[in-house]
């Protein structure tokens, strides 16, 4: 779990490969469900943050057999969606 997030943005890249899907629980800010087939993809997810956050952790779920990996990074600024 991360302790807290200054305001910003959250990216999130996550790769999958098998029959399934993975779901990404990123605290309370975001849900992804992300489909995976047998050829590995990656997704990539940006959160923005107009303020600090506190306690937020991340959990993967993942279809039996998937294979799965996830990065997460953080940047200063945010644009809000237009």
């Amino acid at each position: 779990m991360v302790d807290s997030i200054k305001a910003g943005t959250i990216a999130v890249a996550t790769e999958c490969a098998g029959e399934g899907k993975t779901v990404i629980v990123i605290g309370k800010l975001a849900t992804y469900t992300i489909p995976c087939t047998a050829t590995p993809a990656t997704t990539y997810n940006e959160i923005g943050l107009g303020s600090r956050k506190q306690h937020v952790p991340i959990t993967v779920t993942a279809s039996v057999g998937i294979h799965w990996g996830l990065s997460v990074g953080w940047r200063a600024g945010h644009k809000p969606p237009l």
